[in-house]
């Protein structure tokens, strides 16, 4: 095989775009599932009776159990070959599809969701290792993986709309249901559209470690997100130092091993360790501001969900273009520029939704919109630009460790968020709302009030209609503040990452992918296995002068 996208003049061919499409199918089916199950919780609710705890476990269980195995996945993926194990996962996908569109009971269902976040881990990481085979040229490449990743962008924007469609005419099973068909037929192309790509065969795998990884992520994932969503708990937050404690100690082991389970030799390229920590930063930054805006629609302006979920397709369809389009950017300058190019842009969509949000409750529904659109498109080439710097600076036999590690960073980076931004917006409303309570407002009412608009609303209703037009009014001033400070989360967060993609990533290029060993050898027989992994820095016999590692392990 001769070196991979630098320099190599084997372009792909039509049987590569075909497979890339293919390769699209589950990405956008798993990234559909996350959004469409928002819009039927509450038909699920109705029908399976789940209490409330219940309820949330049906939404984010699946979350955390991806998140837990996604580093094992990715070793799996880089051991065994990608194919085979994005078919076994598209199969699991589907059964656990089924199970979860028959599920009679609420139990049921959070096994099936479970069972549909462990199966979903390997689509990315082996999606990404069959795509740097098939696209050998680094700009074909950039594309195939814009592409790639457009197709999750319009899965999440088209699960509410779908959703819709499917609840009205079918029962909530429907949109799990789907799955089935689209995964047989998946699996069943896979054979003859995807390349049969060996895994490197390398060592065994560490159980203890995938034990630390899968246990320390879903405690940091779980406790993160119960914090965020129910404020300060001594339960929850021992949960998250638990799981940041595991993690400390699986990177001590991971050090320690031989053959690790994740390589943390990955992070000695900077370009790879800054464009991880551009892609957690952007999550970190914008997420809050996101799941509050989404709120904000409904209950300060006043739309349905049906309609804020319509509204709310515009800036993820600019998003899905950006995504799409972000090589363009690299035919002009490199990928630093490029994503702090975006990033800027990004960051000026975040100052107007806090600028317009500053004018009130009544600020036009449109603008905040084309503020929000301005935002998305902007900081969308961080996920394909970045993704595409991480995987150059990478050996191509670790494409699935690599991606995991992007996977693992999406997914911290969405419990950070959604903490910082929930603590804000709490703060926020309680204080504005506090100096704007109603006099004569019974204080017991005022403390339910001031703990979120829910709670202010269900209070109104109990009120003379006077003073509840005035706690409503108070309440939708509040909530509105709140809004407007996640933007100011966006905006630090986003000037950070400009600075960082300017300064850390202005020598980063995508065309200049590490090779592999095979490669090496390829290229000149008569470099010898140890040779070879004392200049890769990897695969060395243990115990051999080419591999400090082993020997200090000992």
């Amino acid at each position: 095989m001769t070196k991979q996208r630098a320099g190599s003049s084997t372009r792909a061919d039509i049987r590569a775009w075909v497979g890339l499409g293919l390769l699209m199918v589950p990405v956008f089916m798993s990234a559909l599932d996350m959004t469409v199950l928002f819009l039927a919780i509450p038909v699920i609710a109705a029908e399976l009776l789940p209490s409330g705890t219940q309820q949330l476990w049906v939404l984010h269980i699946g979350d955390i159990a991806g998140a837990s195995l996604v580093l094992t996945a990715g070793r799996l993926v880089d051991r065994f070959g990608p194919r085979l194990l994005l078919v076994l996962g598209i199969i699991a996908y589907g059964a656990a599809s089924m199970l979860a569109a028959f599920a009679p009971s609420v139990e049921i269902l959070i096994a099936a969701r479970m069972l549909l976040g462990a199966s979903a881990v390997t689509i990315a990481p082996a999606g990404l290792a069959l795509l740097r085979r098939m696209f050998p040229v680094a700009r074909q490449f950039s594309v195939a993986l814009a592409l790639f990743m457009a197709a999750f962008s319009g899965g999440m924007a088209l699960g509410p709309p779908l959703g819709g469609v499917l609840l009205e005419h079918f029962w909530w099973g429907s949109i799990f249901l789907i799955n089935v068909p689209v995964a047989i037929v998946v699996a069943l192309l896979a054979g003859r559209l995807l390349p049969q790509i060996k895994g490197t065969g390398r060592g065994g795998i560490d159980i203890v470690s995938v034990l630390l990884s899968a246990a320390g992520i879903a405690a940091v994932v779980f406790g993160g997100q119960e914090l965020a969503a129910g404020g300060w708990n001594a339960m929850h937050a021992l949960v998250l130092a638990l799981g940041l404690g595991l993690i400390v100690a699986f990177v001590r082991r991971q050090r320690a091993l031989p053959d690790p389970l994740l390589d943390l030799r990955l992070f000695r390229a900077a370009p790879f360790t800054i464009a991880l920590l551009s892609i957690w930063l952007v999550i970190t930054a914008t997420v809050g501001a996101d799941l509050q805006f989404a709120q904000h629609l409904q209950v300060v302006i006043g739309h349905s969900p049906v309609v804020a979920g319509t509204l709310l397709v515009v800036p993820a369809v600019g998003s899905v273009l950006a995504t799409a389009m972000s090589p363009l950017l690299l035919r002009w300058v490199r990928p630093g520029f490029a994503i702090g190019i975006g990033t800027l842009v990004g960051l000026a969509g975040a100052a107007g939704m806090f600028l317009t949000l500053a004018r009130g409750p009544q600020a036009a529904t449109a603008t905040l919109i084309v503020a929000a659109t301005v935002m998305a498109t902007g900081i969308a080439p961080v996920f394909a630009l970045g993704t595409n710097v991480m995987l150059a600076n990478s050996p191509v036999e670790q494409t699935g460790s690599a991606q995991a590690m992007q996977e693992v960073s999406g997914s911290l980076g969405n419990t950070a968020g959604l903490a910082a931004g929930g603590t804000v917006a709490y703060l926020g409303y309680s204080s504005a709302l506090r100096n704007t309570l109603p006099s004569g407002l019974d204080a017991e009412l005022a403390q339910q009030s001031a703990q979120n608009i829910g709670g202010a609303l269900a209070a109104a209703r109990e009120l003379p209609t006077a003073l509840a037009v005035q706690l409503t009014d108070a309440a939708e001033d509040a909530f509105t503040s709140a809004t407007r400070d996640t933007y100011l989360i966006a905006i630090a967060g986003l000037a950070v990452l400009a600075a960082l993609a300017f300064w850390g990533l202005r020598k980063a290029r995508v065309d200049n992918e590490p090779e592999s060993q095979e490669q090496r050898r390829s290229a000149d027989p008569g470099v010898g296995d140890l040779e070879l992994c004392a200049v890769a820095g990897s695969g060395c016999p243990e115990g051999s002068d080419a591999n400090p590692d082993a020997r200090s392990s000992g």
